[in-house]
């Protein structure tokens, strides 16, 4: 159904309203009064009028089928009256209540639970419960109990969409401080029928609306949310998130490693880079990204940026600003240096950033040119301008006249706070009073700006997994990897044994040195358990690794399948590959190094599924630890690109998988001398035991 009686209703029932206009049944009427809204349709048995409007006694005496009835009553009496409400045909309705599974409380969450059902069994739409309402600038629709959002003030394209009350209305308040207006502010409180996404889309299509800044404290439908997302991109509009909760929740030890480094913010971040959503980091950035919006839709196209200071100093802390918030300040070609020598007086660096020195006292004729020639590569998206106080008066003229010039945008920084911000807004020139604000809010915007992730060339495989027999919660090893290695997975082969004598033959046959390995589904982590054995040279040590691990896998009553010996393989550098399913995104690919980096430096990176050989090495290149594939002091570079077609190949067989695996893990990936490929030398399958 349409949110459209939910966001934009011609006619409206306040349920429980209040002659009182600071209560939270007196607000919305107050409101929508003084907004001249037409068709309010107060409801309470115990007043003739409210607020000097004709009072209804019960929503059965309301002359019209309304399009949004607000729910303004206890949360015991709140699903009665939408019943009530249904009953009549009414479409829309918005529960202000709390009461519900915010609580944690048996009797919140069965009253949620409730009144999830009524939604589903009516198709009613229902904000809330446990939800502050929402403000249409747009059409001048309140139906909030909010007094931060008042009639009067002047529609913009942005919009605000918030899962707590209060977070909605401190974002309002510092947006609209740094000059952003908008078109919506929803809070979409507990979300028992309509959810953070169905808003999302909702704005996605709405014409005015060209940007979207959002406090997310958990998503409820993933899939939804990255459709959402898409269509946002699609349309070129602005989808800004602050994520609460960046921190790990503390996972549990699993089974895998995978799962240990693959924890909820992860499958945020990993879902955020899908979709090129701009992640902010603080409330104040999530404003400070609708403000770039606002300066200019589709100016600033990525986050290279020209810094122009009056300070050497000021200079080098806006690089190193930018530095650590994923910016940059790319050397300027000798040309543009040799420019700006001549118009500099006196020796300054020109490299980028630029010192334009104390001599800007004296006279600063030469300001113009020198920005000019800053803007002129065309990889700066953005210049930087550290003018602060009478620096900047002096020099507007000609910071105007660059700005009038130039498709790219012009950022002035002034510490003393003396610039006119409207004024500079409407020359399309941006303003910050803090050097770490403004390089945080232009490195997001720029990161959004070049785009997200294309997945959309993958094909699905055609190859099937082998049968697994229904009840089993894990493939062994050697399962495992021969299942991989049919969808083009590289394995090591190894061979099975359940005997001595067959151990002897098969350690002459695979050839020295050799690993030895118990095949159990029931033992993911064997070295801790000592059932892995290295290095071994002879047929009487092969004899004597089988013996002893039989006999330790007996005492730890797991089902035994055998041993295995696979040649120990010399040489390569060792990472980790494994796809988890997140419980609101859904599959999630990580990759990290291997060996001491997986245990103690937890360096990995993280990507939603579909994950092609492209993206996957661009993933392997992001760890800290790539320097060991890359050739690290004179050892021979890694064979970068057979590992990227293993952990593609890894996530075709996940994928094909489907519901009947829950995760699946090859630790490590040997990754040998370029031209020599990549091997998995071992492989964990878990399963899903309630997939069919």
């Amino acid at each position: 159904m349409s949110l459209t009686p939910l966001l934009k209703p011609r006619s409206i029932a306040i349920i429980g309203a209040s002659d009182n206009k600071t209560r939270i049944g007196g607000v919305p009427v107050d409101l929508l009064k003084r907004a001249g809204f037409a068709k309010i349709y107060p409801v309470n048995p115990k007043n003739e009028t409210i607020q000097g409007m004709r009072a209804y006694k019960d929503i059965e005496s309301v002359p019209e089928v309304v399009d949004l009835a607000i729910i303004a009553v206890s949360a015991e009496a709140t699903l009665p009256m939408l019943e009530r409400c249904h009953a009549l045909g009414i479409p829309a309705a918005m529960a202000y209540a709390s009461g519900y599974a915010e609580t944690n409380e048996d009797d919140g969450t069965k009253r949620q639970e409730e009144l999830i059902a009524f939604t589903t069994r009516t198709g009613m739409r229902v904000a809330g419960p446990n939800c502050m309402g929402n403000a249409n600038f747009t059409d001048a629709i309140f139906t909030t109990f909010g007094q931060s959002f008042q009639p009067g003030e002047v529609a913009g394209n942005t919009a605000l969409l918030t899962q707590s009350g209060n977070m909605c209305a401190t974002v309002f308040r510092m947006a609209r401080r740094a000059g952003v207006m908008f078109s919506h502010v929803i809070n979409t409180g507990n979300e028992a029928s309509v959810d953070f996404s169905d808003y999302l889309d909702y704005l996605a299509g709405d014409d005015g609306t060209h940007a979207a800044v959002c406090y997310i404290e958990e998503l409820r439908n993933g899939p939804k949310f990255l459709a959402a997302a898409a269509r946002f991109r699609a349309a070129g509009k602005l989808l800004a998130v602050y994520k609460v909760g960046a921190s790990e929740k503390g996972a549990e030890a699993t089974r895998s490693h995978t799962a240990a480094l693959a924890g909820d913010s992860a499958a945020y971040d990993a879902a955020f880079a899908r979709a090129g959503v701009a992640r902010a980091g603080s409330l104040a950035e999530l404003a400070d990204l609708a403000y770039l919006h606002g300066l200019g839709k589709g100016k600033i196209r990525g986050n290279n940026c020209a810094v122009l200071s009056i300070s050497g100093a000021a200079g080098a802390i806006l690089a190193d600003a930018l530095a650590l918030a994923g910016g940059d300040t790319p050397t300027f070609p000798q040309d543009v240096q040799d420019g700006l020598t001549a118009q500099i007086p006196g020796h300054s660096m020109v490299s980028n950033p630029v010192d334009l020195t104390g001599n800007i006292v004296n006279s600063n004729d030469f300001l113009f040119e020198c920005m000019k020639l800053a803007l002129q590569p065309d990889d700066i998206d953005v210049l930087l301008l550290y003018l602060p106080g009478a620096f900047l008066t002096g020099a507007l003229e000609q910071v105007e006249k660059t700005a009038a010039s130039t498709s790219k945008t012009l950022i002035v920084i002034d510490t003393f706070a003396m610039a006119d911000q409207a004024h500079l807004a409407a020359q399309g020139i941006g303003y910050f009073e803090d050097f770490d604000r403004a390089a945080r809010a232009i490195s997001a915007y720029g990161a959004w700006a070049k785009g997200g992730e294309d997945a959309s060339a993958f094909t699905p495989s055609t190859i099937q997994w082998p049968a697994i027999e229904a009840g089993r919660k894990a493939l062994s090893e050697t399962e495992g990897k021969d299942a991989l290695a049919l969808f083009g997975v590289p394995v090591v082969h190894d061979a099975l044994v359940q005997t001595a004598d067959e151990a002897r033959k098969a350690a002459e046959a695979v050839g020295y040195p050799l690993v030895a390995k118990l095949v159990s589904p029931d033992v993911a982590h064997k070295t801790e358990h000592g059932l892995i054995r290295l290095s071994i040279k002879d047929a009487d040590a092969a004899v004597d690794a089988f013996e002893a691990m039989m006999a330790k896998a007996k005492s730890m009553n797991v089902h035994i399948e055998g041993v295995t010996f696979e040649p120990m393989l010399q040489g390569g550098v060792e990472i980790l590959a494994g796809v988890t399913r997140d419980p609101v995104f859904g599959w999630m690919l990580t990759v990290g190094m291997g060996g001491v980096w997986t245990e103690l430096m937890k360096d990995a990176c993280h990507s939603l599924l579909p994950v092609d050989a492209t993206r996957a090495e661009a993933m392997l290149r992001s760890l800290k630890g790539f320097a060991l594939l890359d050739g690290y002091r004179g050892a021979p570079k890694a064979d970068v690109a057979a590992a990227a077609n293993a952990i593609a190949a890894l996530c075709t067989a996940v994928l094909a998988g489907g519901e009947r695996l829950r995760e699946v893990e090859v630790n490590p990936l040997l990754v040998m001398p370029q031209g020599n490929g990549a091997v998995a030398v071992d492989a964990l399958v878990l399963l899903n035991e309630a997939a069919a």
